[in-house]
């Protein structure tokens, strides 16, 4: 009996002091990885909260419901598929009905027709819609009326080089005959000659077509552009400014009450040629592109100074936008590894962030294109209404 009862008692202070060793570790690393357990069928990976200094959360938790009917005008060459692609995994996550192209895209050119869309005779009204359009005001019919409008529109030059960049790649035939050796600077030097018209073009003020731009008006009519800017300051609740993409993104969170984890991404369609033109750009080249760019120009300076002052009236925007990012960092670290589909994540509530619990088989719809997701898409639209 008293052998066991030694046994017990050393066993007893070795558990102590292991106890007290895992307590210090806790102690000098606060925001590291608490612990990684290993079960039969899945790992589970729990990482430390994110609050700071012992500073108490920030954030206020909204109690208002989170808003799911949401227009997204979808712009070229904005990171728009990013923005895509989280509200298509949004709707994915949440069992919504998005309003969807029969192809990839709604349109790209006017006019619009509803033949363009997947419509069910079951479904009076769809939750959201995010595929590429031309804005028209007949889009919104199919929508709640309590739909939230928002955008995204992008520094008008940075604009025009990813445009030429990634859509020279495609051989659209105004760009394939210039044959010039530097065909970025035989297009600027002779817009005149080399740009084709309206719809056609994505290189000539396409921002402003996107978002409905009467093409009946010239870009550099200074008298439509203000009416023009009015009329799509009326059309969004939000024109979020992508060259500030973070800003953007915590600030459509705070709009649409949403937590961190619905706005987790993979940027998609990111395009290196379009860095190294930027980057060589010169002030020359910036200074011909702002003689015909007129009424992308005014667009993007009206709603940038806008986007400004709604981000001074926001709370420690800043500190949410960094908190993010360490979030999204650890998201990716544990969607980059190869692990079974249902290993765990959590990362515990921060000052700005909620607590993140997610499965491994959420990554890939983090990761995936918007192609096959719009097919996803289509494909349980049909299966739940055309059966």
């Amino acid at each position: 009996m008293s052998t066991l009862f030694r046994q017990y008692s050393v066993l007893k202070w070795i558990l102590t002091v292991l106890a007290v060793l895992i307590f210090l570790l806790m102690l000098s690393s606060p925001s590291s990885i608490v612990f990684i357990k290993r079960f039969t069928e899945s790992e589970m990976f729990v990482e430390g909260d994110l609050l700071t200094q012992g500073k108490p959360a920030l954030q206020v938790r909204n109690v208002q419901p989170p808003k799911q009917h949401i227009y997204y005008l979808k712009t070229h060459k904005t990171a728009s598929t990013t923005i895509y692609s989280i509200l298509a995994e949004y709707c994915r996550a949440h069992e919504l009905v998005p309003l969807l192209p029969v192809g990839v895209h709604i349109n790209q050119r006017p006019p619009f027709h509803p033949s363009q869309l997947m419509l069910h005779h079951k479904v009076s009204k769809y939750d959201m819609v995010f595929n590429h359009h031309i804005y028209t005001e007949e889009i919104l019919r199919y929508l709640h009326n309590d739909t939230f409008t928002f955008t995204t529109i992008r520094d008008p030059f940075k604009h025009f080089i990813s445009s030429f960049s990634y859509f020279s790649k495609f051989n659209l035939t105004y760009l394939t005959e210039i044959k010039s050796k530097n065909k970025l600077d035989a297009l600027l030097e002779n817009p005149e000659q080399y740009e084709t018209k309206g719809y056609s073009s994505y290189t000539n003020n396409r921002q402003s077509l996107d978002l409905g731009f009467d093409i009946k008006h010239k870009f550099n009519d200074s008298t439509y552009i203000k009416e023009f800017i009015s009329l799509t300051e009326k059309r969004f609740q939000l024109v979020l400014i992508t060259d500030y993409f973070y800003e953007s993104l915590i600030l459509l969170k705070r709009a649409l009450n949403w937590q961190t984890g619905d706005i987790l991404f993979y940027k998609k369609q990111e395009n290196k040629d379009s860095s190294l033109l930027l980057n060589s750009a010169t002030d020359k080249q910036r200074k011909q592109h702002e003689l015909f760019s007129t009424a992308d120009i005014q667009v993007y300076k009206y709603f940038l100074q806008i986007f400004k002052f709604k981000i001074s009236k926001e709370r420690d925007i800043e500190g949410e936008v960094a908190e993010f990012q360490t979030v999204l960092s650890r998201v990716h670290t544990f969607c980059d590894r190869d692990l079974p589909s249902n290993s765990q994540f959590m990362l515990e509530t921060g000052r700005w962030s909620d607590r993140i619990d997610l499965q491994h088989s959420k990554c890939k719809w983090l990761k995936l294109d918007e192609v096959q997701f719009t097919k996803y898409l289509q494909n349980v639209q049909r299966s739940l209404f055309e059966s």
